[in-house]
């Protein structure tokens, strides 16, 4: 489980935190991801821009990131997938092609 504190306005740091089996997570303004063991994105808080659907995000991921208002994750297959806020061109809609790879120090 995830453990959250701070400022929970938008429901971004629930003060009984996030129950779940997960491996990473990641905090954008006013939302948060995680990354479960299965593949799959928990997200919660803000969703104006739709970076953190409450349903989450289904697939094969391996590493999440949370921008301003917008989320990335890298498919096992080394695709990136990308949604939210894409005003500036940072999470297009198609995702983004490529041998993407999570390196591990």
């Amino acid at each position: 489980s995830i453990a959250c504190w701070g400022r929970n306005a938008d429901g971004q740091a629930p003060p009984g935190g996030v129950d779940g089996d997960f491996v990473a997570v990641s905090a954008g303004w006013s939302f948060s991801l995680a990354l479960r063991r299965d593949g799959s994105v928990r997200c919660w808080g803000c969703n104006e821009y739709g970076q953190a659907p409450p349903a989450g995000v289904d697939g094969d991921f391996v590493a999440i990131a949370a921008g301003g208002f917008h989320s990335l994750a890298l498919r096992r297959d080394g695709r990136v997938t990308c949604w939210g806020n894409n005003e500036y061109d940072q999470a297009p809609t198609e995702g983004v092609v490529g041998q993407f790879f999570a390196h591990n120090d």
